[in-house]
């Protein structure tokens, strides 16, 4: 069949007409259908907002955000859709902020939408006092700096009702901030993006999102002192304190609580012959799934010697809020564990122990003991056979904290240091004493250790009694000390214990021969006390550009 002239030609300028058509439509940017820019209503974390978007056909999102300095430019999540629901992060107190959103369809063509603008709170009246004391003369670990501060009601008792935790930027500005009404301890990026915490003395812990929003809640069902919210999940320990972590495979590992009766210990410093009956709490190493079910546990009564005294082993004071109205008198805090790390490529935990004043290393498998770090006074056989012999010039560790493994599989951890001393040893005088933050190389077939690096007082004598913290920062090797429990009398010159006023700063050091300090913040208020648990240093604010 031949198609006649007059027609062929009408076909292909049809033809032309609908590609013409067709083209133009797919190359056609998209069009807003509505959008809106909310501050957060959520007044726990008010420095924050979301930015509603509905475009008329599948785009991803591109922020900028200026409040007059360099404007953040934030790539949106990698993803294509109609509606979009943006986090808007990284906003300073009391300003206003313009932000500009740029939609983007899957053939690269851009929409500019108006700038919105978006007004923040100033920051609460008691929010604590802030101070760069030390701007970066160099190039720092990228992001953003994220810690919890808590207060003191007097120069013994913390205030268990009041807790933040602060993000701040390179230049010292806060740029987010949660309030809560309970004590918060490290703040960690859950996989999901979402941070995760514990919190309260008697064993919460909140995962939530940017919002402030509670996303899940677990709670040790052992020993809760206070009401618990009607959806928390409980979990078979007594108390989680200290350090819960995410594992790979979405399980928490924590440590827990549990108390032993003793017929036989030791009753008295020095440790000595006398003996009698004893309930003490013992710290348990618990992993647990999101919906609160035990998945293992090892009791460190099976572990370590319970019966060795260590620095403080004989106090009742931290857990008397959850164990007062259970036994005749306040277990005995035996070991005190504070700072839990886990090595997927190993298997192995490795454990720090306040009062034993020890690092130790368990194989997760079995439950069993690899090796152990610390004053080797008052082991006996078979733990004195796992400590490590020390290697070089050496110090040991006391009363430490933070500890965890850096990737060249080297141990870092805040060195409190204490009163240097294991009974019936002498203490150090507390002119002499000192902080640091330390690294340590194990050799495990050689059963030896050796120091090879350190932040002390070969550069600046600084005492913190208690928490802290030491970060090894990947991008530049650098390190991020929490030089959190800082003390000072009241002529202002700094204490070695408790009594004083609480203060804290955290910085950044390079970690090489000669240690360079590069950039500092200090948290103290000169009419109240306050103290720093840990502090992390986060990639971005945003979820998706902070997950590792």
């Amino acid at each position: 069949m031949t198609i006649p002239t007059k027609n062929y030609k009408t076909v292909i300028s049809l033809t032309i007409f609908f590609l013409v058509c067709l083209l133009t439509s797919c190359n056609k940017a998209a069009e807003v259908v509505s959008s809106s820019l909310e501050l957060n209503q959520n007044d726990k974390a008010p420095l924050a907002g979301i930015y509603n978007i509905v475009a008329d056909k599948p785009v991803k999102v591109r922020l900028s955000i200026n409040n007059g300095n360099q404007p953040i430019i934030v790539p949106g999540l990698d993803v294509y859709a109609e509606e979009h629901e943006s986090l808007v992060l990284g906003l300073g107190p009391n300003k206003t902020h313009e932000v500009i959103a740029v939609l983007i369809d899957e053939q690269g063509n851009e929409t500019i939408l108006p700038p919105k603008q978006i007004t923040t709170p100033a920051l609460p009246d008691d929010f604590p006092k802030l101070n760069l004391t030390m701007e970066a003369s160099e190039k720092l670990e990228p992001g953003i700096t994220m810690f919890t501060v808590f207060k003191w009601l007097d120069k013994f008792e913390d205030d268990p009702d009041w807790g933040y935790a602060i993000a701040v930027d390179d230049k010292g500005q806060v740029i987010w901030y949660l309030k809560t009404d309970y004590f918060i301890d490290e703040v960690r990026r859950l996989q999901n993006g979402n941070l995760f915490f514990g919190g309260s003395v008697d064993g919460r812990v909140y995962e939530i999102d940017m919002l402030g929003n509670v996303i899940n809640e677990w709670h040790s069902a052992g020993a809760v002192v206070g009401e618990v919210a009607e959806a928390s999940i409980p979990v078979d320990t007594d108390v989680f304190h200290h350090e819960v972590r995410e594992l790979d495979s979405g399980n928490f590992l924590s440590l827990g609580l549990e108390v032993i009766s003793l017929e036989d210990f030791p009753a008295a410093y020095p440790p000595s012959k006398k003996r009698a009956a004893a309930d003490v709490a013992s710290d348990v190493i618990i992993e647990f799934d999101k919906n609160g079910n035990t998945i293992r546990k090892w009791s460190v009564s099976d572990i370590l010697d319970i019966k060795r005294l260590g620095a403080g082993s004989l106090t009742r004071g931290f857990y008397e809020d959850v164990y007062k109205d259970k036994y005749d008198s306040v277990p005995f805090d035996i070991t005190h564990s504070n700072a839990l790390y886990y090595s997927e490529a190993e298997g192995a935990a490795y454990v720090s122990s306040n009062y034993q004043c020890v690092i130790y290393k368990v194989d997760m498998e079995t439950g069993k003991l690899k090796w152990i770090i610390g004053d080797p006074t008052g082991w006996e056989k078979p733990w004195s056979e796992k400590l490590l012999k020390p290697e070089g010039e050496f110090i040991y560790p006391y009363h430490q904290h933070g500890l965890e493994v850096t990737p060249q599989g080297t141990l870092l951890l805040f060195d409190n240091g204490g009163s240097r001393h294991l009974p019936p040893n002498k203490p150090m005088p507390a002119e002499e004493r000192f902080s640091r933050a330390v690294e340590y190389k194990v050799n495990e077939a050689a059963g030896t250790v050796e120091e090879l690096w350190s932040y002390g007082p070969q550069y600046e004598r600084f005492v913190s009694p208690f928490i802290s913290d030491a970060d090894y920062l990947p991008e530049t090797g650098h390190i991020l000390i929490t030089d959190g429990g800082r003390i000072k009398g009241e002529d202002g010159e700094p204490l070695a214990t408790f009594g004083g006023r609480n203060w804290a700063r955290i910085f950044e050091v390079t970690k090489e021969d000669k240690s360079r300090k590069l950039w500092e913040i200090t948290i103290e208020d000169p009419e109240v006390g306050l103290s720093v648990y840990r502090a992390e240093r986060f990639k971005s604010l945003y979820p998706h550009l902070d997950i590792r």
